[in-house]
C-alpha cells in the first residue's frame, strides 16, 4: 500500500512540475496538483502511524515558515481589499504550503529526486522548442499563450538553470555525467540562452550570472582539490558562460534603448528613465503611511492606486519581491518572510558544508535555486502564481531529500567529484 501510494506520488508530483510553466494545460495539471497534495498527506501521516516518520526540516526553517503565513493570515483582519486577499491567501499561502509538502514528501530517495530534476529539464526542454519552433514558423513568439508572458518564462528559465550541473553530477543525487548527458546540457544551455534572449527581459541575464557564479563558487569552495587539479577546466567554462551572459545583457540593454526610445536615448538614460523609480517613490510612501501593518496579503493589493496615480497599467505592484511583502504584511511580515528565506539558504550551506558528497550537491543547487530567484525578483515580484508555486516546489524537493540524506546516507553510493 505505501509503495502504491509513493509512486502515485512521484509521478504526479512528476507531471505537475512538467505543466507547471504553460497556462495551457490547467485541467490535467490541477488533476496532477490534487493527486500529489492527496497522496502526500496519506503518506505523511501513514509514516507517523507506522514509527518511521518523514524527519522535518527543523524550527529553523519552520518557526519563519509558520510565523509569515500566520501574520499574512492575520493581515486579512485590515486588509483594504478583504475579499481579494483572502483569494490570494487560499491560492499563494494554502496551495502553496500543499506544493511545499507534496514535494517534500515525494524526494523521499535519490532515485526521486532524479525524476522530479529530470521532469523539470524536460519541461523547460519541451516548452523551449515549442517557443523557438513556433518563432520559426509564424515569426514571432507570443509568451502569453502559453506562459502567462515574458516574465512567468524568464523567471522559469532562472529556476531551472541550476538543474543543469544535475546532469554532469555523479549519482546519487546527479545523473552520472559522461559524454552523452554533457552534450544534452550543451544543448539545454543553448535552449536557455537563446529563449532568454527570447524573452527580451533585462534582469534575467543577471539572475542567470547570479545563480551559475553562486554554483560555481560554492563548488569551488566545496571540493578544492577538483579545482586547483584543473582550474582550466572549471574557470574556462565558467568564464566564457559569464562573457556571453554579459553580452546579452548588453544586447538586451541596446535593443530596449531602440525600441522603446527610437534610439533617441542612450542606455545609460533608458536605465535612469526606468518607470520602476518612480513606482519605487510612490511604494516607500505607501509603506511610510503603514509600516507596520501593510495593506493586506496580495500582490496586488494596491493596483488601483498604483496604475491611477502611475498612469501606467503594468506598474500594479512593487516590483520588487521584499519591498511587495512589507507593502503587504508591513515589516513583521516582511522580517518573517526575510528570515524564511535566509532559513532555506543556511539550510543549504549546512548541506555545502556536509562531508558527504551528494548531500553537498543539493547545497550548491539549492544556493544558486536562491540566488538566481532573489536576483531575479529585485525589480520584480515573481513570487505569483506558477513561478512561486515553482519555486517551492524545487526548494522543497531539494529540502527533502536533503534532510533525509542527512539523517540517514546511504552506505557505499556517495561517489567523489
Amino acid at each position: 500500500m505505501t509503495d502504491h501510494i509513493n509512486r502515485w506520488l512521484l509521478a504526479s508530483a512528476a507531471a505537475y512540475l512538467f505543466l507547471l510553466p504553460t497556462n495551457a494545460a490547467t485541467f490535467p495539471r490541477s488533476v496532477a496538483y490534487g493527486v500529489a497534495a492527496l497522496c502526500a498527506l496519506v503518506a505523511w501521516f501513514t509514516a507517523r502511524r507506522r514509527g518511521t516518520p518523514i524527519p522535518l526540516a527543523g524550527p529553523a526553517v519552520l518557526l519563519p515558515l509558520f510565523a509569515w503565513v500566520a501574520w499574512s493570515w492575520a493581515s486579512l483582519a485590515w486588509s483594504v481589499d478583504r475579499r481579494y486577499t483572502l483569494g490570494q491567501l487560499e491560492r499563494e499561502l494554502g496551495d502553496s504550503l500543499l506544493v511545499m509538502l507534496a514535494f517534500y514528501v515525494a524526494a523521499r530517495d535519490a532515485r526521486s529526486l532524479r525524476v522530479l530534476v529530470g521532469a523539470a529539464l524536460s519541461s523547460f526542454a519541451f516548452f523551449a522548442l515549442l517557443a523557438i519552433g513556433t518563432n520559426a514558423v509564424q515569426g514571432g513568439w507570443d509568451a502569453g499563450r502559453w506562459h502567462l508572458g515574458v516574465g512567468p518564462w524568464s523567471t522559469w528559465l532562472v529556476l531551472v538553470a541550476p538543474f543543469l550541473f544535475a546532469l554532469i553530477a555523479p549519482k546519487p543525487a546527479g545523473f552520472g555525467g559522461g559524454t552523452p548527458l554533457a552534450a544534452v546540457g550543451v544543448v539545454l544551455l543553448a535552449l536557455l540562452i537563446v529563449t532568454a534572449r527570447m524573452s527580451e527581459n533585462r534582469i534575467i541575464w543577471i539572475a542567470l550570472g547570479v545563480s551559475f557564479a553562486t554554483a560555481s563558487l560554492a563548488a569551488a569552495w566545496r571540493w578544492p582539490q577538483s579545482f586547483t587539479r584543473a582550474p582550466m577546466r572549471w574557470i574556462l567554462p565558467a568564464a566564457a558562460l559569464l562573457l556571453v551572459l554579459g553580452l546579452a545583457f548588453f544586447d538586451s540593454l541596446v535593443e530596449r534603448a531602440e525600441t522603446a526610445y527610437q534610439g533617441r536615448e542612450s542606455v545609460a538614460a533608458t536605465l535612469e528613465h526606468d518607470p520602476r523609480i518612480v513606482l519605487w517613490e510612490h511604494v516607500k510612501d505607501r509603506i511610510a503611511a503603514r509600516p507596520w501593518t501593510g495593506y493586506g496579503f496580495g500582490r496586488r493589493i494596491l493596483a488601483g492606486p498604483l496604475t491611477t496615480e502611475l498612469g501606467n497599467p503594468l506598474l500594479a505592484h512593487a516590483h520588487n519581491v521584499f519591498a511587495s511583502q512589507w507593502l503587504q504584511t508591513g515589516l513583521p511580515g516582511l522580517v518573517a518572510f526575510a528570515s524564511f528565506i535566509a532559513a532555506l539558504a543556511l539550510s543549504y550551506l549546512r548541506f555545502l558544508r556536509s562531508r558527504d558528497d551528494a548531500l553537498a550537491f543539493v547545497g550548491m543547487l539549492g544556493l544558486a535555486l536562491v540566488a538566481g530567484f532573489l536576483a531575479k525578483n529585485q525589480t520584480d515580484d515573481f513570487l505569483f502564481r506558477s513561478n512561486a508555486k515553482e519555486f517551492w516546489a524545487m526548494t522543497a524537493l531539494l529540502l527533502g531529500y536533503g534532510m533525509r540524506r542527512e539523517r540517514a546516507p546511504a552506505a557505499g553510493d556517495v561517489p567523489a567529484l
